[in-house]
């Protein structure tokens, strides 16, 4: 390819040999501006083909001229060096190459000046400016002057005239007659073959120059002429360019035949040029060299030097007014220069000169811009920010290695590669030379594997959240900090190298430390507690799956002091043992029927105890100890600092200002889409917008529908308050549902969490105690989360005039019934586990109470029979009792079983709520007036409502909702009401309700 001046890439001639491209650099002469009319303007009436009729007679005469010499210096001069220097010069074959490339590029020349003349010669009456070749063809014309000029002064700096002169002496003592009919003065023979081979050229296109000027004197005015001022542009351009090009080349070839040969096998390239030395133009670093070249800058010391390219060159003029000395800061990747200017001068030159080289390369665009009238330092700009390659040398961590990416003052800034000889790479973010933000990190592991590092970074360090998959199959997913896990995170292998495990809990400069959660399936057991490099220490469980479980104080891997082991048949021991379950001293067993043996022990639990000590039976007066009721995890730590990892993160993104920018970092572990939410979740909801919030849009919607919302209808002043209250929850609510907020996806890390330590083959009901309170503690601290993600317009209602949450609102009343959904299958399993055996007695309670019918069983349970309903049994004149069943209170039926639909403990006790209700609505309706039912009444007739409506595990249920109640609503309606249901689930448990104590 071809550059013409304009920066235009062209095709070279087609006639060209194929081998021209080897050769040429095209190089491009700035743009000039049109001459100004020096002489005196034209008669307007001035016929404008007529004139251009008697300069083509003119220019007819010249390419006749011009062609005939070019023959005459191929024929006597190029065609017989070429064949003396394939004789003579066997050592040095590239100069024949380049001078067989001269040879081509002159038959060009001589071609398209013959095409003129035949042109001129048809042409010559009827030519106009439009049709005249310097003007239709000017840009094509030009292509073929600077290919010539490229090869000639490649030539040039080749040192191929010297080397013509002395290796065929012979030859031109022999031809002297032929040199002296060009040149008669006495210049070396390498000279007069320099002046051959380029002066007519160049005055041919002078002579271009003269008759576009005589062509435009006096018709500037005419719109017939503006092709003309452009084709003179051009051709003033190209004689520019010319004037540069042999000047560069000139001083290129005297700097090679100046440095050793050491450096010029290291720097040499045939086009290479060079723009300035600072032994020209001084410039002084030490005992430095420095060399600018088009395409790079030179840095010489002694016999070594370094080679940067200019697009991974930066340059900074130093302000240094107290010493007024004439600096200049040259910056590459790994080193900076400072050199001290001789005078401001030469200071602005090595500035112009340096940006001009910069720009070219930057824009590969090449092109030789003239120092001269107009010219300062500030007419071009060099960006800071650039695309690049290179390859480090020297850096402590990237030696050898090739990065290739954005670049910003020497430094790698933005989106790049870097690739290491052993294999490594990354790719990823860059600031300020070192990897910061995400990036991904593959290094070599086993010979056939590769650990995968999908991580963010801070200069230069994992830090924040990523995802490590390495060769042996093992995942960790969690934080990161100087190199290494830490923070909460999760390490799993699936078994498919290795013993299959995971560990979710926290991390400490890369071992386990901390509160954390090991699932074991080779060995069948589950750890939940405290850890320390890498090992259980501190208070701990252990869950097996054979559904034996200990719990103790861990000290490197091993037991330390008294623990507690419980069995599957619910005996518990309480004393020391080893991490192997053998008791080794004093404690005490206490068996499921409440019997007691109190000593020392001995021997693995499991394999026949041994003991000496004493044996108790329970005092018959009083209930025997209820092992199946104990609760483990009363020694592990506080429930609020087992996953602080996990919300210290999110407070921290919240204190950068909930910026997007370090979303990922922060939050990455609850990130699954991050590109869906950036595009399409505002986190917090201006208050101006907060009116008009969509359904369509996440944490933009209107209040749902239905005859609890607060909101549906007209809303009175009165109810402003509760109205304003209830379109909180549901935007919270929406929050925390949306798998693309912050909010939302946290719930759905910590429900993992959850799931990870609860559930699965190792779910074990004397867990229950501490997983209520990983939920209510969860609840808590969203509570206190959940004020950073409101509109301003709702903050008013979650805080009090004096700055305290309000007392309406609080975890129990606003996220539990948000989020124990999601815990809430989970949960209720446990629910169920820990309640098992008495929701068993319950239900064969309620089996048996389903025989009776409805009057049966209400003269069972003594209900005062003005109370009973008769008009909905449908006696008969002949009945005094009825047989029909489940016809009484169903309205009370049919709301106290929705009390199993839903998860929120608020809407199980307002279901209880209503069914009180149905039940005094349905005794004042018999009664005919409205009657409070005291508790003597309540209770026999709830009784009655729950065995009809034969809800299965009523005491999970029942047990749930009083955990997860609000504590400020103990000793009101609602505690009343539990209390009573509580009295109603034991009551039917009771042996004497049994069909062989009812009545006859």
């Amino acid at each position: 390819m071809i550059m013409d001046p304009g920066g235009r890439r062209q095709r070279p001639e087609s006639n060209l040999r194929p081998h021209l491209s080897r050769f040429t650099t095209g190089r491009m002469p700035p743009c000039s501006k049109p001459l100004s009319n020096t002489r005196p303007s034209l008669r307007p009436g001035t016929d404008v083909k007529e004139k251009c009729q008697r300069e083509a007679a003119y220019l007819y005469k010249l390419e006749q001229a011009f062609k005939n010499q070019l023959s005459d210096i191929k024929a006597q001069i190029l065609q017989p060096l070429v064949k003396a220097e394939a004789a003579d010069l066997k050592a040095r074959a590239h100069l024949k190459e380049h001078l067989s490339v001269l040879e081509t590029t002159l038959d060009v020349l001589c071609d398209r000046a013959e095409d003129h003349c035949s042109h001129l010669n048809e042409n010559l009456r009827s030519s106009t400016h439009g049709e005249l070749y310097l003007v239709k063809d000017a840009q094509h014309l030009k292509e073929v002057y600077i290919t010539y000029f490229t090869t000639f002064t490649n030539y040039v700096v080749l040192s191929g005239f010297e080397h013509i002169a002395k290796q065929t002496s012979d030859y031109w003592k022999r031809n002297k007659n032929t040199l002296k009919r060009y040149y008669k003065d006495s210049s070396s023979i390498s000279m007069s073959l320099h002046r051959i081979l380029h002066q007519p050229v160049r005055l041919q296109v002078q002579k271009y120059i003269d008759i576009l000027r005589k062509l435009s004197w006096g018709l500037e005015k005419n719109p017939e002429v503006k092709p003309i001022a452009e084709a003179l542009v051009t051709f003033i351009d190209l004689d520019k360019w010319i004037q540069q090009s042999l000047d560069m080349a000139t001083s290129t070839k005297t700097l090679w035949s100046s440095l050793g040969s050491k450096l010029t096998d290291l720097l040499f390239l045939p086009g290479r040029r060079l723009w300035e030395d600072s032994n020209n133009l001084p410039a002084t670093c030490g005992d430095s060299r420095l060399l600018l070249f088009e395409d790079s800058l030179v840095v010489v010391q002694g016999s070594e030097a370094k080679s940067y390219r200019l697009n991974v060159v930066w340059i900074e003029r130093l302000v240094d007014t107290s010493s007024e000395r004439n600096r200049l800061k040259i910056i590459v990747p790994e080193e900076e220069f400072i050199y001290n200017m001789q005078d401001s001068k030469s200071l602005t030159v090595w500035l112009w000169k340096l940006k001009q080289a910069i720009r070219q390369c930057l824009g590969d665009k090449l092109d030789y811009p003239l120092w001269g009238a107009g010219s300062t330092e500030t007419t071009c700009t060099v960006p800071a920010r650039r695309f690049a390659t290179y390859t480090f040398v020297s850096h402590p961590r990237f030696t050898y290695a090739t990065y290739e990416g954005d670049w910003h003052v020497g430094k790698p800034q933005g989106s790049g590669i870097m690739k290491w000889p052993d294999g490594r790479n990354y790719a990823g973010q860059y600031e300020g030379g070192q990897e910061h933000g995400f990036g991904v990190h593959v290094a070599p592991g086993t010979p056939e594997s590769f650990d995968c590092y999908k991580c963010h970074w801070k200069m230069g360090k994992m830090c924040g959240y990523g995802i490590c998959e390495y060769g042996n199959g093992t995942v960790y997913k969690g934080y990161f900090q100087d190199k290494q896990r830490h923070g909460f995170g999760i390490l799993k292998n699936s078994g498919l190298k290795n013993l299959p495990f995971i560990y979710v809990g926290h991390w400490e400069n890369d071992k386990k430390s901390g509160y954390g959660v090991m699932d074991d399936p080779d060995r069948g057991e589950r750890y939940i507690g405290s850890w320390l490099d890498d090992c259980r220490h501190g208070d701990g469980i252990v869950i097996t799956q054979s559904g034996l479980c200990y719990e103790g104080t861990f000290h490197n891997n091993k037991m330390m002091g008294p623990g507690t082991i419980m069995s599957e048949d619910d005996s518990a021991y309480e004393g020391e043992f080893t991490e192997d379950l053998v008791l080794t001293g004093k404690g005490k067993l206490t068996f499921s029927s409440g019997y007691v043996i109190e000593g020392q022990f001995s021997n693995k639990w499991g394999s026949g105890l041994k003991t000496s000590g004493m044996f108790s039976k329970p005092p018959s007066d009083t209930n025997p100890v209820i092992t199946s009721k104990l609760q483990l995890g009363s020694r592990l730590m506080p429930v609020r600092d087992r996953w602080h990892g996990i919300f210290d993160q999110f407070w921290e993104f919240i204190k950068s200002g909930l910026d997007e920018s370090s979303l990922e970092s922060f939050l990455g572990f609850y990130s699954e889409n991050v590109k869906e939410r950036r595009k399409n979740v505002e986190y917090r909801v201006p208050a101006a917008k907060v009116d008009s919030l969509s359904p369509n849009t996440s944490l933009r919607f209107n209040p749902c529908d239905g005859a609890n919302d607060a909101n549906s209808g007209a809303v009175t002043q009165n109810q402003g308050y509760l109205a304003e209250t209830q379109w909180m929850k549901q935007y919270l609510k929406k929050a925390f549902e949306s798998t693309s907020h912050p909010l939302g996806t946290l719930l759905g890390k910590l429900v993992q969490v959850f799931q990870y330590t609860y559930c699965g083959i190792c779910m074990y009901k004397r867990l229950l105690t501490i997983a209520q309170q990983e939920v209510v503690s969860h609840a808590i601290q969203l509570f206190e989360l959940a004020s950073h993600f409101l509109p301003a317009s709702l903050e008013k209602e979650y805080y009090s005039d004096v700055g305290n949450i309000s007392d309406e609102l609080n975890a129990y009343t606003v996220i539990i019934p948000v989020i124990l959904p999601r815990f809430y299958p989970d949960l209720f399993m446990l629910y169920m586990l820990y309640h098992e055996a008495d929701d068993s007695s319950y239900w064969r309670g309620i089996l048996h109470l389903e025989n009776l019918s409805d009057t049966k069983l209400l003269e069972l349970l003594q209900v005062q029979k003005i109370l009973w309903p008769l008009q909905d049994m449908h006696l008969t004149n002949n009945q005094r009792i009825s047989i029909v069943k489940d016809v009484c209170f169903t309205s009370a039926i049919l709301c106290f079983q929705k009390i199993s639909t839903t998860a929120d403990p608020q809407l199980k006790l307002e279901t209880l709520m209503k069914t009180y209700r149905e039940i005094e609505g349905t005794v004042s309706r018999v009664l005919n007036r409205e009657y409070n039912l005291p508790m003597d009444d309540l209770l026999p007739l709830l009784v009655y409502v729950v065995s009809r409506a034969k809800i299965q595990h009523l005491g999970a249920e029942l047990h749930l909702i009083r955990d997860m109640m609000d504590p400020t609503t103990v000793g009101g309606m609602n505690d009343f009401l539990l209390t009573a249901l509580d009295s109603c689930y034991q009551h039917i448990q009771r042996e004497e309700i049994r069909p062989s104590s009812l009545p006859k």
